[in-house]
C-alpha cells in the first residue's frame, strides 16, 4: 500500500513534530485542568471551613456575652445590661443565619436549629418578663445548655473540617495517581508516534541512499523510484534521469571499447610481425644498437597486445556471459607455458621465479585458465622491482585447486583494497613498469574465476601482494 505523503519534506517534518507533541500537550492540558479544579475545590473548602469556624465561635462568644449580661441584669437590674443582652442576641442571630447557609451535615444542622429555637424562646421569655428574678435559676440553666450545644456545634465543625481535609487530600492523591498513569500511558504513545514519523522520514532517505550507492557501483538497470514527499519524489526522478544518462554513457563506452579494440588489433598485428622480422634479422644483420631497439619494439608491442586482449576480454564479459569449453587440463605444464611467454619481461628486470607446482589436473576452460594465470603473472611482474622475486604456488585443498601468486613489490594500499577488482581501477601504487596497465587484469581474473565456480582473494602478506585463486577441480558447469 502506497503511503500518502505531504507535498514537501519540510511539511512532513512539521507534521511529525506536531503529532509527536500532541499526546504530551494533551497530558499537560489535562494536568492543568485537574490542578485548576483541585485548586478551586481547595479554595471553596478552605473558605467554608473558615466561615463555619468564625460563625461557630461567634455563636459561642455571643452566648457567653448574653449569659453574663443576663446574670448581671438579674443582680443589678440595670437596663443598659439588658440592652447589651439584646445586642449580643442580634449578633448571635446573624451568625446563626450565616452558618445555616453553609453546607452543614444533618447533625450540625439539627444542632444549629435546636440552639437557635431555644435561644429564641429564651429571648422571648426575657423580653416579655423584664422582672424575671424569680426565673433566674432556670434562665442560667438554659444558658448553660445553650453553651453546651454551641460547643457541640463548634466541635462538629472541627470534625467536618478534618473530614473535608481528608477528602481533599484523597482527591489530590487520586488526581496525582491519575496524572501519573496518564503520563506513563501517553509517553509510549508519543514515542510510537515519533517512531512512525521517523520511519516515514527515514524511508525515502534510505531509498535515496540506496539509489546513490547503486549508481556508484555502476548498476544502472533498475529504475529508481522514491516514494515520499513531493520534493523527494522530484529528487528521485532526477536520480532516475541521471541513471538513464549513465546507462547510455556505459553502453557508449562498451561500444567504443569493443570497436576500438578490434580496430587496434589489425595494425598491432602488423607491428608485431614487423618487430619479429627485425628481431630475427630477416632484412639483414643489425648492429647491437639496432638489435636493442628491435627488442624494445617487440617487448612493448607484446604489452600493447596484452592490453588490447584485456579490453576485448573485458567487453566480451560485459556483453555476455563467458562461454566455457571445459576439458581436462594438466595445470603444471600450463603454468610453465605462461611463464615461458613472460621470459623476456622477467629477464629484462632480473626477476627470479620461485615455483612450487603440484602435478595435478583440473576440468576447466583452457583459455580462461591461461588468461587467469597470465594476468596474475603480468600484474606481479609490473609491480615487482628489479632483482625482485615472484612466488607461484599450485596446490590442492580438498576438491579445489589453489593458485597463489605473490610478489615483492610495494603491496596494496588499504585505500585500494575495496576497489581492487573493479574494471579500470589502477590504484595509487607506484610501479617500475615502463607502460602502465589498463586496470582490467584483476577484474578479468575475477570474472573468469567466478565463471568457473571459484573466486579470487587478496591474502595477507609480509611483503608485496599475494593473490589466491581457488577453483573447483570438477565444477558443476556444463559446457
Amino acid at each position: 500500500m502506497r503511503i500518502a505523503y505531504p507535498s514537501s519534506f519540510l511539511k512532513l517534518l512539521l507534521i511529525g513534530f506536531a503529532l509527536a507533541m500532541l499526546p504530551l500537550l494533551f497530558a499537560f492540558a489535562n494536568a492543568a485542568l485537574y490542578l485548576d479544579r483541585l485548586a478551586k475545590q481547595s479554595q471553596v473548602t478552605v473558605n467554608q471551613a473558615v466561615e463555619a469556624t468564625r460563625n461557630s465561635r461567634i455563636i459561642t462568644e455571643q452566648l457567653t456575652v448574653m449569659e453574663r449580661s443576663v446574670r448581671q441584669y438579674l443582680v443589678l437590674g440595670d437596663a443598659i445590661l439588658l440592652q447589651q443582652y439584646n445586642t449580643a442576641h442580634e449578633h448571635f442571630r446573624t451568625a446563626s443565619q450565616d452558618l445555616s447557609v453553609l453546607p452543614l451535615d444533618r447533625q450540625q444542622r439539627q444542632q444549629l436549629e435546636a440552639v437557635s429555637q431555644r435561644e429564641q424562646a429564651l429571648h422571648k421569655h426575657i423580653a416579655d418578663h423584664p422582672s424575671i428574678q424569680k426565673d433566674a435559676k432556670s434562665i442560667v440553666t438554659e444558658f448553660a445548655a445553650l453553651s453546651d450545644l454551641a460547643r457541640a456545634i463548634l466541635d462538629a465543625n472541627s470534625r467536618l473540617i478534618d473530614r473535608e481535609s481528608a477528602i481533599l487530600a484523597e482527591t489530590a492523591g487520586r488526581a496525582q495517581t491519575m496524572l501519573l498513569w496518564q503520563t506513563l500511558t501517553l509517553i509510549p504513545v508519543a514515542l510510537l508516534v515519533a517512531a512512525v514519523i521517523t520511519f516515514l522520514l527515514a524511508q525515502p532517505i534510505r531509498h535515496i541512499d540506496k539509489a546513490i550507492h547503486q549508481l556508484g557501483r555502476g548498476e544502472y538497470d533498475d529504475t529508481i523510484t522514491i516514494d515520499g514527499p513531493g520534493d523527494l519524489r522530484s529528487l528521485g526522478e532526477r536520480l532516475d534521469w541521471l541513471r538513464s544518462q549513465l546507462l547510455d554513457l556505459e553502453e557508449q563506452k562498451k561500444r567504443f571499447l569493443r570497436h576500438v579494440s578490434h580496430e587496434l588489433k589489425t595494425p598491432l598485428t602488423a607491428i608485431r610481425e614487423g618487430s619479429e622480422l627485425l628481431n630475427e634479422e630477416v632484412g639483414g644483420r643489425l648492429s647491437p644498437q639496432q638489435k636493442e631497439i628491435a627488442n624494445i619494439l617487440r617487448e612493448n608491442s607484446l604489452r600493447l597486445q596484452k592490453m588490447i586482449e584485456n579490453l576485448l576480454n573485458y567487453t566480451a564479459v560485459q556483453f555476455q556471459r563467458p562461454e566455457l569449453v571445459l576439458q581436462d587440463i594438466a595445470c603444471k605444464p600450463l603454468i610453465e607455458g605462461v611463464l615461458g611467454q613472460h621470459a623476456l619481461s622477467l629477464g629484462s628486470k632480473d626477476i627470479r621465479i620461485l615455483p612450487s607446482l603440484a602435478d595435478m589436473h583440473i576440468r576447466a576452460d583452457r583459455e580462461k585458465l591461461i588468461s587467469i594465470v597470465d594476468n596474475l603473472l603480468s600484474n606481479a611482474i609490473k609491480f615487482t622491482p628489479r632483482n625482485g622475486t615472484i612466488g607461484i604456488r599450485l596446490s590442492q585443498t580438498g576438491e579445489s585447486m589453489v593458485l597463489d601468486v605473490s610478489d615483492t613489490g610495494p603491496g596494496i594500499a588499504p585505500a585500494d583494497r575495496e576497489r581492487l577488482f573493479e574494471p579500470f581501477y589502477r590504484g595509487n601504487g607506484v610501479h617500475d613498469g615502463r607502460i602502465s596497465g589498463s586496470g582490467l587484469g584483476l577484474s578479468i581474473v575475477k570474472e573468469y574465476a567466478d565463471a568457473l565456480g571459484g573466486g579470487i582473494t587478496l591474502e595477507r602478506s609480509d611483503a608485496g601482494a599475494r593473490f589466491r585463486v581457488t577453483l573447483p577441480l570438477n565444477p558443476p558447469i556444463h559446457p
